[in-house]
């Protein structure tokens, strides 16, 4: 193991400052998912982000039924290329 680590750091002494940065990001984001998949904490964190996905989903749920209600099928359907990256940003260069 010492010696892998040996040859990584030989390696991050080539690196440009930016991409050094990056390196610390995602050793930083390994050693916080090692952490907190293996924590009971982790557990209740993934139990309260189902329930509120499940009422956002209720809620979005909703709102998209009171709109339908009001406009009662008045709305005009997109074609494909209104909502395609093409048809988006038609305009910008």
């Amino acid at each position: 193991m010492e010696l892998l680590i040996e040859e990584i750091v030989h390696k991050l002494h080539s690196l440009p400052e930016a991409k050094l940065q990056e390196v610390l990001d995602f050793v930083d984001f390994l050693t916080w998912h090692r952490k907190d998949s293996t924590s009971k904490q982790a557990e209740s964190q993934n139990e309260r982000f189902i329930k509120e996905y499940e009422e956002f989903e209720a809620i979005a749920d909703n709102l998209a039924d009171q709109f339908e209600a009001c406009v009662r099928g008045n709305v005009p359907i997109l074609s494909d290329y209104a909502v395609s990256r093409a048809g988006i940003y038609e305009e910008h260069p």
